[in-house]
């Protein structure tokens, strides 16, 4: 059995490798071709390039992928404001798809609906393209986990 300062600890040394390993960009996460658009006022603008490589059988962005990306414009928008010893966990997700994307780019747009000490509260919309058609409208919600 582990006391709480060894949990502690040992949590605090899991997210320091964590935070190496995306900085390093051997992280899986960090393969991921995303270009950072605009981040202003608890709203962020992230695009994905399509590639064929990303395509599910019928040729649009595979669903994994497009979850994938809500989830990580959630994430970054819920680390915001958040202290040197936490990090947010994903606790929720959904996805409303409503149509494919096929075009150049896969653009989510984030909002912070809410930024507790605790919990955070994200909406990501997707979209075909820059100025396209809603293709998932997602919302998530973190908890805030704090080490030490």
């Amino acid at each position: 059995m582990c006391d709480a300062a060894t949990e502690t600890a040992k949590t605090r040394d899991l997210i320091e490798k964590y935070q190496e390993l995306v900085a390093s960009g051997e992280h899986i996460l960090s393969m991921i071709p995303m270009e950072l658009v605009s981040n202003d006022d608890g709203e962020m603008v992230i695009d994905l390039p399509f590639d064929m490589l990303l395509a599910g059988p019928r040729g649009h962005l595979q669903g994994g992928v497009i979850a994938t990306l809500a989830d990580m414009v959630g994430g970054r928008l819920a680390m915001q404001n958040v202290s040197d010893n936490q990090i947010v966990v994903t606790t929720d997700l959904t996805v409303h798809y409503l149509s494919g994307i096929r075009s150049g780019v896969a653009r989510a747009i984030g909002k912070v609906l809410r930024a507790g000490s605790s919990t955070r509260t994200i909406r990501v919309d997707i979209y075909d393209g820059v100025d396209g058609e809603l293709a998932a409208a997602c919302t998530l919600a973190f908890r805030v986990v704090t080490s030490g």
